[in-house]
């Protein structure tokens, strides 16, 4: 790994090599593959360093977005009764879910340790330290108007939200992952959007900032992470077509 100086910033910018080390390699795929929304894993009582969750953000820059256009915002919440406002939304929020995933664990259609995730999640949301919404500095119907002026044929809904919410929820990973590499764990929901205009009442958002989500960040409860049951890559995998 070297040091180089940006051309346009004058900032030394950290190089990597492009194929990667052995034990860098290594250690990449085991991050990637244990890192996870945690919800019942999160320590409500050790406090966070927000020089962690800034490097975390300060990555989740470098991920990739729709024409490079750079969207997002970030609100860092560390104020406890903001805390509570934004948890007793999610609460509200959370209740027609939470019931109807209750039904499909009693039916056998979901495992109950899912439905005890989530509950548990409402639960600790007002005490976990540090919360996060990312934002975006538009909304979706902005996407939709520059696809229509594009001239491509209707409908365009589907494309421009894909462009849209593409442009945030990969740096929403990777500020998961970054907060990982530094010993920290995260819980993303967007349950709260369905409650979006009470949140943002909340958080002050000017006129057409747009919320994407809510991440949960707080130290993790144990030793070890480990990768999650999930189907066998042969079931969902498709060569060349379906």
């Amino acid at each position: 790994m070297g040091v180089r100086t940006s051309p346009d910033s004058g900032r030394p910018e950290e190089t990597m090599p492009c194929v990667p080390s052995a034990h860098d390699r290594a250690a990449g795929l085991r991050l990637l593959s244990t890192t996870r929304s945690v919800r019942r894993r999160l320590d409500t009582t050790r406090p966070v360093d927000l020089a962690a969750v800034r490097t975390a953000l300060a990555v989740a820059l470098q991920a990739p977005n729709g024409s490079n256009d750079q969207p997002w915002h970030w609100i860092v919440i560390t104020d406890p009764d903001t805390r509570r406002s934004l948890a007793d939304v999610y609460l509200a929020a959370s209740q027609p879910y939470l019931a109807s995933m209750r039904r499909r664990v009693e039916r056998g259609e979901v495992p109950v340790g899912v439905y005890e995730a989530s509950t548990h999640l409402v639960k600790i949301l007002p005490d976990v330290p540090v919360l996060v919404v990312p934002c975006m500095a538009a909304g979706p119907e902005a996407h939709r108007a520059v696809f229509e002026e594009l001239g491509y044929p209707q409908p365009v809904d589907h494309p421009a939200h894909s462009v849209y919410y593409g442009s945030i929820w990969p740096a929403i990973w990777s500020t998961l992952l970054a907060l990982r590499a530094q010993g920290l764990a995260g819980a993303v929901t967007a349950l709260h959007l369905t409650h979006a205009e009470e949140a943002a009442r909340i958080l002050r958002l000017p006129e057409g900032v747009t919320q994407a989500a809510l991440l949960a960040v707080a130290h993790p409860t144990g030793e070890t992470f480990r990768p999650a049951s999930r189907h066998p890559l042969d079931e969902v995998l498709h060569l060349n077509t379906w």
